[in-house]
């Protein structure tokens, strides 16, 4: 009986809180409307934050919102290259502020980094554009993935399986655009190991961008303090003294079996290496939180 009242009450949670995004998208719906007469006058962003997810790019954007040479988005994630996959540009400019001046403007949609077709994309509308990718341990990022898909409903599944690497994940070929464009694509709430191959990801990205005109930081930045400074130097924003960048949508959940984690690191320890390769950086990761202590969620 105590199993079928928790199980009702996760479903009505769940039910809630989707009933609240829906009145959100169309509160937020109807006030990008009243934008439309002035669409023509509002800018296009100078910097998108591309991902990886779970890796701190709202504690990044939210350290950078808070600059007073940066005018926020609308809302942090417009996801126009991705998943809306909007034909009128307009409905883009509407996200971003009125006119121009010693300010700048940008958005964050995490998912932007591991679509293969978004770099072309973006490329083809903004390509002064300057962008940043957050990356974390692969490790660390796939359990937090797991456990938010979990938190939103997406997954059933228990972490040993989801979470396994000898199991094939449900990822169509990356020619397949419209596939990745589907907001419920597996690509999007799941794909636990492949978001964490960050070299492959990037290698498109290189082939689409000059490369100085990607910023690659290391979440561990962001709990040091040094991350802020580096991409204000980087966007050409006016040094200013800030403290480490707040931790945002901070979850906690049990560690994972020991057994797991070390299948995981055998499995990203080659991609890492790609990835070190790549950037011309060492990136010796470590799944160093202990294992008897919950782990951070964060986006």
């Amino acid at each position: 009986m105590a199993g079928s009242t928790a199980a009702a009450q996760e479903g009505a949670w769940r039910q809630n809180r989707g009933l609240r995004g829906r009145i959100r998208r169309a509160g937020a719906s109807a006030l990008l409307a009243a934008r439309i007469p002035t669409t023509r006058w509002r800018a296009l962003p100078d910097f998108v934050i591309i991902g990886a997810q779970k890796a701190g790019t709202t504690s990044l954007y939210t350290a950078l919102g808070s600059h007073p040479d940066v005018r926020p988005a609308f809302r942090k994630e417009v996801h126009y290259f991705d998943t809306a996959r909007f034909s009128d540009l307009g409905w883009y400019r509407r996200h971003f502020p009125i006119g121009s001046g010693d300010w700048i403007t940008g958005e964050s949609s995490p998912y932007y980094l591991f679509h293969p077709a978004v770099p072309a994309r973006m490329a083809a509308t903004i390509p002064d554009v300057s962008l940043v990718a957050v990356l974390r341990d692969p490790v660390a990022r796939a359990i937090s993935q797991y456990h938010h898909a979990r938190n939103w409903g997406f997954e059933d599944r228990p972490i040993e399986v989801a979470l396994d690497p000898a199991t094939p994940e449900d990822l169509a070929d990356i020619d397949n655009a419209a596939w990745y464009d589907r907001a419920e694509s597996p690509a999007r709430e799941r794909a636990y190991l492949a978001r964490g191959r960050y070299a492959e990801q990037l290698e498109r990205w290189f082939a689409t961008f000059a490369r100085d005109r990607i910023l690659v930081l290391e979440s561990t930045e962001l709990n040091r303090g040094t991350a802020i400074p580096t991409a204000q130097k980087f966007l050409g924003l006016r040094a200013r003294a800030v403290p480490a960048a707040p931790k945002r949508n901070v979850g906690s959940y049990a560690a994972p079996d020991a057994g797991l984690v070390r299948a995981l690191h055998e499995y990203f320890a080659p991609h890492n290496q790609r990835l070190a390769k790549l950037l011309d950086r060492p990136f010796d990761w470590a799944f160093d939180q202990p294992l008897d202590r919950p782990l951070d969620q964060r986006d």
